[in-house]
Parts: C-alpha cells; structure tokens; sequence
C-alpha cells in the first residue's frame, strides 16, 4: 500500500494539476457543475489508515489499461501515415483529457490531436469536436471554399472525416457550434482572394478564431438556458492542445499548453533518436515567461507569475477556454450573473488582461526518407516519462513485434549470424500489450529497466478515484507510424 499512503499525504494539488487552489482543504465535487466545497484541513503529518483494496490479478489490470485501446491502419499507398495507435488512463473521474484523429474530407491532409483539459473536461471536449473543423475550413484552397461553404450551410457534407472510432455526443450546443462555423466560412469566402495561406499560418488561424468563437459564444445570450449554461461553462473551464497535420511529406506540429510531440527517427546504427517538435508553455520555459511578462506593465513583475503560475493559479500559459484569465472583468460578471451555479472570482491582480492566448506555437519537419513514428501525449505520460525513454520504448516495442513473427534470413547471411539473430529473438522481451500505447502507460506507471514492478502498478490502478488524482494525472498517448512501420 505504499503508493495508497504517499498519495494520500499529497496536498489537495499536486504540482502537475493545471489549478492551484488557495488553502489546503479535502473537497467534495458535484458531477453535475464540478463546484467544490472546503470540508477539513489536511494534516500531512497525521498517521493514515488506508482502506484495504483488494490487489488485482494481472488480468484485470491488464483489462484496466487496455480498457481505451485504437488502432487503425491505413491501405498502402494512402500517403506517409502507414498506421496509428491511442489510448487513455484515466485519474479525474470523468477524465479531463480528449483525442481525435480525422482526415480533411476535401484535401488529403490528416490531423491528429491530444487535449488536456482542466476545471473540468468541457473545454477539451469541444475542442477535440471542434478544432479539426477550423483547421480544415482554414486551409481549402481558394477555388473550392465557396461550393464547400454552400454545402456545409446546408448540413449536406462535413469537413472531417472521424477516425478510429470517435463518437461525439450531440452537444446541445450543436447548433451554435454550427452556426460559427458556417459564419467562419462566410467570412473566409467574403475575404479570400486567392492569397493561399502557409500552413503554419492557417494553424494559428483556426487556433485563434475557435478560441474566439468560445468566448464570444459564452457572451450571446440564448432563449435556451442550458445552452448558455454549457457556453459558459466551456468558456471558463479550459484545455491545452496539441495537434499534428500531415500533408504530403509535410509534418506540422501546433501547440498550445504542456501536451508533447516528439518524432522517433531511426539512426544508421539502429538506434532510436529522440527530436522534440513542441516546447512546454509553462514557466520553467524562458522564452515563454519573457513572452507572457512582456505583454504587461513592469509593475506587474511579480504578480503575472507567481509559483510558476499565472496569476499564481494556472500552469499551462497558452490554452483554450480559461475566460477568467482572458476578459475583462465586468464582462465576466455580466455572464456569470446568467449561471446561476456559483461565482467565479477573479484572479488576484487582475489588471491588464488578456493574461492567456490559445495562439499555438508551429513547427515543421519533414518526413520523406524518414523512418520513425510520432508521439503525440499530454503531461500525464511526460512526467513519468522524458522524450528519450519513450521513443527508446517505442522503437524496442516495434522491434519486439516484429520478432514474433515467422524469420526468413537474408540470402547472404552465415548460419553463425543466422543463429546469433534466432538467439536475439528468443531471449527478447516479449511485449505484454500488442498497442504500443498502452506498453508507454504501463512502463510510464510501473516501469524499471526491461521489467514491470507488478505491485506498484496493480496498486496504481487501483487507487480510488479521489486519491488518484493527487497521485497522477490523466494519460493519453498517440503514436503515429511512418515509412514502412506497422
């Protein structure tokens, strides 16, 4: 029960979760409206009696962290993307994080994407809903936008075919969702003169005007007061994103908050090298907190960040959502005044916003005569985990599978190498999980060296749903394979 007492003794926030709170308090949370309520003081001191939790078999921790599994291959000759792999582990209860994965129904670009979401998984629900959309309608070329418009109108087609099995609920916002879309379109039809946009700037684009969207959504008023209700609570929670575009050869990673991207590239002596495609918008980055404090007054020095947050509450330092850090404050007291949930105070010093901005951070690399794959995660798997274990991981894990299978030996090959080569493929660890996203959570919690310390991951699993949250936070992973992987 070792992990059950250390997590038990952390403060109601550990430092991953996105929210500081202002006091060290035990909560009770309402599923409905995620309000809280302060009930006792915690004594990290105090002696724990933990309850006994029944120790799981491996099959049933096994069915726990393969519970979220996707995989889905590509036909050959569909482009670079020969397959990919996902999967989540939850903490909050519901988990915050989102994925999607789709493919631009009138150009030939992929999109992949992971969502961190926090003050509950509203936003990053959206999102996930969402962005692909933007991004798609953002980057039609010029001499289709306006049939593609009428027929978007209209509800006959959509701009994103879904992949590996995402089933969106109707939002009840369904419509409104629609109706900015449509709207987006309108302008970009109005506006465009055949002036082709990089993709890099159509990214940023879609991230900005989605945002947009969200904020002006929360302050239009509907006749429907569970429409309002779900603007505004869409618009005051949040999400980070990271999303992957795939064209061509052409590799885009944009990103927003602390989600990863990091490329596998395989070297000429075999081994497996790590290329980070995204940077952590948080305050252990330079650039970012020089960003963040040149956008405000000097005199606001010590307070834009505070315990490597803003305003001394929010980690990630780009994001959706997050209304409380980006509008005046009469107008978020105008909205709130319309949710009769709670009131949600302004930060402490509060003085110039917007103090937060969803505008994502691009990079491009590009794939041809590459060998490797993509691994798309948010910080869940990055803080057990840094880029060179896990792409080192994923390499191992594909060289694994690939030895389960028959072996047909190269024509010049000597029958000493032949049997050094069956030596190798009997002696290497056979994969317990055929998902390679899977295999990263379950090293990620429970991994030492080319083992899996079983105890400390079925007590990880095991963990109620009030404790684990303070222990570790949500996982999803996205593994992308190129060139001639499976």
């Amino acid at each position: 029960m070792k992990i059950f007492h250390q997590a038990c003794r952390v403060l109601a926030h550990s430092h991953r979760n996105k929210l500081c709170p202002l006091y060290v308090v035990t909560r009770s949370y309402s599923n409905d409206d995620r309000n809280y309520s302060s009930q006792a003081a915690v004594n990290p001191y105090e002696p724990v009696r933990a309850p006994v939790i029944p120790k799981l078999t491996p099959d049933a921790v096994t069915e726990i962290l393969q519970r979220n599994e996707v995989k889905v291959s590509f036909k050959s000759g569909a482009g670079v993307v020969n397959s990919y792999c996902s999967n989540q582990l939850a903490s909050n209860s519901p988990i915050e994080d989102r994925r999607s994965e789709g493919q631009c129904r009138f150009t030939d670009g992929l999109l992949f994407g992971v969502f961190d979401g926090h003050s509950g998984p509203t936003c990053a629900q959206v999102i996930s809903e969402r962005l692909f959309n933007y991004i798609s309608a953002e980057i039609l070329p010029y001499n289709t936008l306006s049939s593609v418009y009428k027929k978007i109108e209209s509800g006959e087609t959509q701009l994103v075919k879904w992949l590996g099995g995402c089933n969106f609920p109707t939002s009840l916002n369904a419509d409104v969702h629609h109706k900015s879309l449509v709207k987006y379109l309108h302008e970009n039809v109005s506006a465009d003169f055949e002036s082709e946009d990089r993709i890099s700037d159509s990214l940023t684009t879609a991230f900005e005007r989605l945002d947009s969207d969200l904020l002006t959504e929360a302050q239009t008023l509907s006749n429907d007061i569970a429409v309002n209700e779900e603007c505004t609570r869409t618009a005051f929670s949040g999400s980070c994103a990271t999303v992957a575009f795939m064209q061509g050869n052409d590799l885009f990673i944009a990103n927003a908050g602390d989600c990863r991207a990091v490329m596998g590239v395989q070297m000429s002596n075999g081994q497996w090298s790590p290329i980070v495609l995204s940077h952590d918008h948080n305050a252990y980055n330079s650039n970012e907190l020089n960003r963040v404090k040149s956008g405000h007054p000097a005199n606001e020095g010590t307070t834009v960040i505070k315990q490597e947050r803003l305003l001394g509450e929010l980690a990630p330092l780009r994001a959706f959502g997050d209304a409380r850090f980006k509008l005046k404050g009469e107008t978020q007291k105008e909205i709130l005044q319309r949710w009769d949930r709670h009131h949600v105070p302004l930060p402490r010093n509060y003085y110039t916003p917007p103090y937060l901005s969803a505008t994502p951070e691009v990079t491009h690399y590009n794939l041809e005569g590459k060998t490797g794959f993509l691994i798309l995660a948010t910080d869940g798997l990055w803080d057990c985990l840094d880029p060179e274990k896990a792409v080192g991981l994923v390499g191992a894990h594909w060289e694994a599978m690939g030895q389960m299978g028959p072996y047909t030996p190269a024509a010049h090959l000597s029958l000493g190498e032949i049997q050094s080569a069956l030596a190798q493929r009997r002696f290497s660890l056979r994969p317990l999980d055929t998902n390679v996203s899977t295999h990263l959570i379950r090293y990620a919690l429970c991994g030492v060296g080319h083992t899996f310390d079983y105890d400390k991951l079925a007590e990880s699993v095991s963990l109620p749903p009030n404790i684990v949250r303070h222990y570790r936070d949500d996982i999803t992973v996205t593994v992308i394979f190129f060139s001639g992987m499976q």
